[in-house]
């Protein structure tokens, strides 16, 4: 039952108990039954108390025209009745209310399930639209995609026949590359072997002009000193004036020794040079190196030898000019 039902039973119940306690029903007032009740509107109480009024009134008109106890009955009758009647209304006006509650409740769901349902079928019509799609997308990729395998089949196979190819001609320019690298060494070797033998004679020609000039030095030099003691044996009057010359000798016997210095170091260079035959380069530059030497020893030689002969005039011109004046004395002596 809802409130109002409620509220509207509970203004005749109190409209009753007034009238029981001995006030008449015009004399009821809305204020009265509102303290009785102590809910609902005034203005619901307002329109029963009125509905009730009116039926109290067309009840006490009734009892007017009959007897006394037959009114009281009817009037009690009535009042049952109506009771009883507002109670089967109140049930089925509460059956009708919980049953329209019920039906709007189910169209709410109906309602909300079709709508589901409404949004299910556009959502499933929009998959379908869209898987259609993709099926089309699919077809087209699928066929391209066999296209482009064919095609990506027939260029493996012509790249497989490029590279069994490229691999033969490969295999040959190696073979080439092989074969002329060999003949470059052979070539090599051959050269090295020319050229090694061309080295070792020119360094047995080297060796045995330099012990000639090593013999002919000191053979000279010999002879140098051999003139340097006759010559100091028979000067010994005139040594003032051979002081020049023993200086010459002096400057001789200082490039002798230069000299020999310059011979040791031309066979510490040999000894070099005999080491280092593997580097042939290196040989054949030390090798002209050692023949500009052997030029600048045989000039130094040349100088000596001229400077020997030099000494050796001066020498002779001495012993002249040591004989020249012997001679007169010798002449006036036998006159």
């Amino acid at each position: 039952m809802s409130r109002v039902s409620d509220t509207r039973q509970r203004t005749r119940e109190a409209a009753a108990q007034l009238v029981a306690g001995a006030k008449r029903p015009h004399e009821i007032t809305v204020d009265q039954i509102y303290a009785v009740i102590q809910q609902g509107s005034r203005t619901t109480i307002n329109d029963e108390l009125k509905q009730w009024k009116d039926e109290r009134t067309k009840a006490d008109a009734l009892g007017a025209d009959l007897p006394a106890a037959v009114a009281d009955a009817m009037r009690a009758l009535w009042v049952v009745a109506v009771e009883q009647g507002e109670v089967v209304f109140a049930e089925q006006r509460s059956t009708l209310e919980a049953a329209v509650a019920d039906a709007e409740q189910q169209h709410a769901t109906v309602t909300q399930a079709r709508d589901d349902a409404l949004a299910t079928s556009t959502t499933l019509t929009e998959q379908c639209e869209t898987l259609r799609q993709q099926i089309t997308t699919l077809q087209t990729r699928v066929e391209f995609e066999a296209t482009a395998k064919n095609q990506a089949l027939q260029d493996g196979q012509a790249l497989q026949q490029k590279l069994i190819a490229l691999q033969t001609d490969t295999a040959e320019q190696i073979e080439r590359i092989r074969q002329a690298q060999t003949d470059q060494a052979e070539e090599f070797q051959a050269v090295i072997a020319s050229r090694d033998a061309a080295f070792q004679v020119e360094r047995d020609t080297a060796n045995e002009r330099l012990e000639a000039a090593q013999a002919r030095m000191l053979q000279e030099i010999d002879t140098a000193r051999e003139g340097q003691r006759r010559a100091e044996q028979q000067m010994v009057k005139t040594r003032e004036r051979l002081e020049r010359q023993q200086a010459s000798l002096a400057e001789l016997r200082t490039e002798a020794g230069h000299h020999r210095r310059e011979l040791a170091e031309r066979d510490t260079r040999l000894g070099a040079l005999a080491a280092a035959v593997a580097d042939r380069d290196r040989m054949a530059i030390e090798l002209a190196a050692a023949r500009g030497q052997l030029e600048g020893l045989g000039t130094a030689m040349q100088s000596l030898e001229t400077r020997a002969i030099t000494a050796e005039s001066r020498i002779s011109t001495l012993l002249d000019e040591r004989k020249s004046p012997a001679t007169p004395r010798k002449k006036q002596g036998k006159k």
